[in-house]
C-alpha cells in the first residue's frame, strides 16, 4: 500500500514538474507580439526572449527548427530567420550562387523571411580577413553583396 502510494505521489510530481515547462513560462511579450507569433507560427514554442539594441529578439521552436523572430519594441514583426542546410537549397538559388563564386567556401546559409520577402543569405568566405553576405531570392536572384572584415 505505502509503495503504490509512493508511485501515485511521484508520478503526480513528475506531471506538475513537466507541466510548468515550456509554453508556460510568461515571457513578458505584449499582446500584439504573441498574436503575430500565434497568427505566423501556429502551434511554436518560445524558447527565450531578449530586449537588444532596441528590438525585440524571441527564440521559438517551429516545425522542427529553431526560428528567431525579431520585432520592433512596438511589437511590429520585422524577420524570422532559421539556419539551413547546404542540401535544402534549392537548386536554382545554388546556381546563382555558383554563378558568382564558382567554388564558393559556404560557411553558413540562414534563410530570411520579411514583411518584403524572403532570401537566402550565404556566408561565403574569403582570403584575408574579409567575407562577403550573398544574399539570394527563392527565385534565384541575386539582390545584394555585402562585405565585412572578421574581427581576429
Amino acid at each position: 500500500m505505502k509503495r503504490t502510494l509512493f508511485v501515485a505521489l511521484l508520478l503526480t510530481c513528475s506531471v506538475a514538474l513537466f507541466a510548468s515547462c515550456g509554453q508556460t513560462k510568461d515571457w513578458h511579450l505584449s499582446e500584439q507580439c504573441m498574436k503575430t507569433l500565434n497568427d505566423r507560427y501556429a502551434n511554436a514554442r518560445i524558447l527565450d526572449v531578449d530586449y537588444d539594441d532596441g528590438m525585440v529578439e524571441v527564440e521559438i521552436r517551429h516545425d522542427k527548427k529553431d526560428k528567431e523572430v525579431l520585432f520592433t519594441t512596438g511589437c511590429e514583426w520585422l524577420s524570422t530567420s532559421w539556419d539551413v542546410a547546404k542540401r535544402n537549397v534549392p537548386d536554382v538559388v545554388m546556381q546563382a550562387l555558383q554563378q558568382k563564386y564558382p567554388n564558393p567556401r559556404i560557411d553558413d546559409i540562414d534563410f530570411f523571411e520579411t514583411p518584403q520577402g524572403s532570401y537566402y543569405r550565404f556566408e561565403i568566405e574569403l582570403s584575408g580577413d574579409r567575407d562577403e553576405y550573398v544574399y539570394i531570392t527563392p527565385e534565384g536572384v541575386i539582390t545584394e553583396v555585402s562585405v565585412y572584415h572578421k574581427i581576429r
